[in-house]
């Protein structure tokens, strides 16, 4: 038992005491939003029919914001179906929310956009007035993806873009409460999202446990320091449970 408790105490100890146990590093794509970053709403994008957008006219609601680009040959179809499934079976109705996909690739244009809007709208229960599908030029993107905390990664050979899979609720201030990650969501806490913001506390606890960065393959900071703490009190309250049995024998 005093082996295991000693083991338990090194692995709370912070970065030095595991350093043993230390993951890879991460690749260079990530996806990691930070609740409360405000989108730089000034920016001006381009709808799918090439025409200017600025970035706050789509904030009269809460935003779905999907990040990808529409010549993915891979991921990026299998996410915004994800989001498309998720949001049909979430009870939300039309106008609850505007749901916007990003193109973080300057090479896509408005012929891309108009062709993934046309299968897109169809899903929606507000149909293409619930839907945009923007593209902009690199400096642009950057800076949108800068405040997402999303970065994709060119490969060299085939200019494809390696990125991470998920995507952010903000609210009407362009605020990110949200965050999902993977291809496939819960509809209920999408509904959620939308619907209230801000999280109960509860919900928040449970996200500090659970917030694991699949792009990065690391836990944040603030979910080791809840872990770390829970190591420390779980073999403090098991040895005061055998004082108090001991206590109860002696009497």
């Amino acid at each position: 038992m005093i082996a295991a408790l000693a083991f338990l105490l090194m692995l709370a100890g912070g970065p030095a005491a595991a350093q043993a146990l230390q993951l890879p590093p991460p690749p260079a794509a990530r996806f990691d939003p930070v609740p409360g970053t405000r989108l730089p709403l000034d920016a001006v994008l381009r709808d799918d029919a090439g025409q200017p957008v600025r970035l706050a006219a789509l904030f009269d609601r809460p935003v779905v914001l999907v990040p990808g680009y529409y010549t993915c040959p891979n991921l990026c179809s299998t996410v915004f179906e994800g989001v498309l499934q998720a949001l049909a079976l979430s009870g939300l109705a039309a106008g609850d929310y505007r749901l916007v996909g990003l193109s973080i690739d300057p090479r896509d244009g408005a012929a891309a956009a108009t062709e993934r809007k046309r299968a897109y709208a169809a899903l929606l229960p507000g149909g293409a007035r619930d839907l945009a599908l923007l593209t902009g030029d690199a400096q642009t993107l950057a800076r949108l993806e800068n405040a997402l905390g999303y970065r994709s990664v060119a490969d060299k050979d085939t200019g494809e873009l390696a990125h991470a899979a998920g995507f952010v609720v903000l609210d009407a201030d362009g605020r990110i409460a949200r965050a999902f990650s993977g291809v496939r969501f819960d509809p209920a806490a999408l509904r959620a999202a939308v619907r209230t913001p801000t999280p109960s506390f509860g919900e928040q606890v449970l996200m500090l446990c659970a917030h694991f960065a699949p792009t990065s393959g690391r836990h944040t900071a603030g979910a080791l320091a809840f872990v770390r703490a829970g190591v420390l009190l779980l073999p403090l309250l098991f040895l005061g449970w055998l004082w108090r049995r001991g206590g109860r024998r002696a009497s």
